[in-house]
């Protein structure tokens, strides 16, 4: 192998595609660590440490806790359990009138997210009539677009975990919601979780940048 590449080096053609083949991989590095860095760096300011969050007197027009998914069983998964648990804590602190819970819920015979968010907060102790279930949040950003547009809220408290809350408050503070965000790292996340999060972030800002509209009328 080593006779080989030495071989293979000697040619110029071959030196030619390798730092070519450099210079793409670089470049595709240096785009994905750009467009990370400035959905990061947008939601810095937006985010804010429980505790605080706890003795400060501001409130909010609701509480966003967004879908993770359900098990087979249609329990909350240990990510979903953790938001929904930091959720109902803002909720008993009254730090909104509103508890909005957003993700899967469009066959409710058999996968509702928020059905099971639902029942989690009302188990929990949190009123039905606190409770508002948007079922067509389907995504981050039909979440928050659907949070503005159709539920007509203005400044949301966002509930998610640290590896997610960036792409969350960055297409917040970009689709005009003023915005602030709360992790709930109860739960260690797995690596894939943010890995993930590294190609999410590059759709997240090109969504940013160009605001899709959706249908308001869904739902």
């Amino acid at each position: 192998m080593k006779k080989f590449w030495q071989t293979a080096w000697q040619k110029k053609p071959f030196r030619i595609a390798f730092w070519c083949g450099v210079g793409v991989f670089s470049a595709c590095a240096l785009l994905v660590l750009v467009c990370n860095l400035i959905v990061i760096l947008t939601a810095y300011p937006h985010r804010e440490d429980p505790e605080i969050l706890f003795d400060s007197e501001e409130t909010y027009d609701c509480i966003l806790v967004l879908g993770a998914g359900i098990k087979a069983d249609g329990t909350l998964s240990n990510l979903l359990r953790d938001r929904m648990t930091m959720g109902i804590r803002l909720a008993e602190e009254e730090k909104a009138p509103v508890l909005l819970l957003t993700g899967d819920g469009q066959a409710p015979a058999t996968y509702d997210e928020v059905g099971a968010m639902a029942a989690y907060a009302i188990e929990h102790g949190i009123s039905e009539t606190l409770i508002v279930q948007d079922p067509y949040g389907l995504s981050t950003y039909e979440s928050l677009w659907r949070a503005k547009y159709v539920y007509g809220m203005k400044k949301v408290l966002i509930v998610t975990q640290n590896f997610h809350l960036d792409r969350a408050l960055y297409l917040a503070d970009r689709l005009g919601l003023e915005c602030t965000g709360v992790e709930c790292d109860i739960t260690m996340a797995l690596p894939m979780n943010h890995l993930r999060e590294f190609a999410a972030r590059i759709k997240a800002l090109y969504q940013g940048l160009t605001l899709p509209e959706l249908d308001a009328q869904k739902g």
